[in-house]
């Protein structure tokens, strides 16, 4: 127990300290916490220093942050459900250019990322089931970070303007309908080879829908609602987490990931008056300074640099890294400049769709667990999301011009 609080506090200030030296030189936090959790791996503490890597960070001392950092994936893809929310953007008119950012900045690097995966499937996993290998590939190179780009557009201050709503709204629709992709995939790799096991899983989780939305529906949203009412922040514990936490189960239990039981929940209960606003009031805090380092930790302690041996592995890393920033990018413009913007905001739109971030490594967890990468691969991706989540900001200045100059400046003179 003493040598896991340990670990405990060690990940939490290492996060917050290259987090806030990451917006020393102009990044965003995120990219600081990330690179947090791969300092504190093999590749950096491991390699100086194996002894104090292995005391602090070997497989029974990391039981317990492993455990834990299950626990922030299912809190945090509750609390991205809770604000997956495209009510703003109502009728067909108004979805018209969210749809058309979506699915360019979505369709370029799935596709582009089916074929690269395809060809380096021999090289880089040849253990890996190759549709599984495959079809996740596209998913990964494809997604995009709503919570990352929120973050960098708030520090920014560019949240009002047209381009910057638009990307967030696309971003939306990308991280919807990859994980209805990822869900699909987890759904074949749970199953795959046998149809009978392909059958259960369907059969468990049309089962597990119909309990959840009468449960739903007949005690947990009435009784959260009330909960929130009467302001019995005791009471809204007691059914929303319960609920949650069993869901994350019940998916888990079926083959598939915790964190899908996590993000159905939090859909079913968007609707509860109130209920985002207590979140972020009382569990926002707790999930960003605690149990998010704990993720990045846990992703970090996969990422070894050893991995990538030779040049066959850096090679790919480019090949991956061209792919995932040019196609989101040009996907993205090209969307934005249908939907009616111009070049300069198209390419602001196309800049924030590369954030990946989060939701990334969140995705490539779920990968890992589900043996559709290898490590290697999985470190490869891990240093994608890394570098275009910190091409992010840079591009955004180089593109959004004296406006955002601006709002950093006030941004600058309101903090002194």
């Amino acid at each position: 127990m003493a040598m896991w609080l340990c670990q405990l506090a060690l990940v939490i200030s290492a996060c917050a300290l290259c987090g806030w030296l990451a917006e020393q030189v102009g990044q965003c936090r995120v990219v600081g916490e990330i690179a947090a959790g791969i300092v504190l791996g093999p590749s950096v503490i491991g390699a100086l220093s194996p002894s104090f890597y292995n005391l602090m960070f070997s497989p029974s001392a990391s039981a317990g942050m492993a455990q834990l950092g299950e626990v922030g994936v299912v809190f945090l893809m509750f609390e991205i459900g809770l604000h997956l929310d495209l009510g703003a953007q109502r009728g067909a008119a108004a979805l018209k250019a969210p749809l058309a950012v979506a699915a360019g900045g979505m369709a370029l690097p799935f596709a582009a990322g089916l074929v690269a995966f395809y060809l380096s499937h021999a090289l880089l996993a040849p253990d890996i089931p190759l549709l599984r290998y495959v079809l996740f590939g596209g998913v990964a190179l494809s997604v995009s970070a709503v919570p990352v780009m929120a973050r960098i557009a708030k520090d920014m201050r560019i949240t009002q303007y047209p381009a910057v709503k638009l990307a967030l709204s696309a971003a939306m629709l990308t991280d919807l309908a990859g994980w209805l992709m990822l869900a699909v995939i987890a759904s074949v790799a749970a199953a795959e080879g046998s149809a009978a096991t392909l059958w259960r899983t369907v059969i468990g989780l049309s089962a597990f829908v119909v309990v959840s939305l009468a449960a739903m529906r007949v005690a947990v949203c009435p009784f959260a609602a009330r909960a929130v009412q009467a302001g019995s922040m005791g009471k809204l514990i007691a059914v929303v987490v319960p609920y949650m936490l069993v869901s994350a189960w019940a998916t888990a239990d079926l083959g598939l990931h915790s964190a899908f039981g996590a993000l159905f929940a939090a859909v079913l209960l968007r609707s509860v008056p109130g209920l985002k606003e207590q979140w972020d009031r009382h569990f926002d805090g707790f999930v960003r300074v605690v149990l998010l380092p704990v993720f990045f930790a846990y992703a970090g302690l996969h990422v070894s640099i050893s991995s990538l041996d030779g040049l066959t592995s850096w090679l790919w890393f480019a090949i991956f890294l061209c792919i995932a920033f040019v196609c989101k990018f040009g996907g993205s413009y090209l969307g934005a400049r249908l939907g009616g913007m111009n070049r300069q905001d198209s390419a602001v739109v196309g800049s924030l769709m590369n954030t990946r971030g989060l939701m990334e490594l969140i995705v490539l967890s779920i990968g890992l667990q589900m043996h559709a990468l290898s490590p290697g691969v999985y470190a490869i991706l891990v240093f994608v999301a890394l570098v275009t989540t910190s091409m992010t900001v840079p591009f955004i200045r180089r593109w959004g011009g004296m406006e955002v100059a601006a709002g950093e400046r006030r941004t600058a003179v309101e903090r002194t």
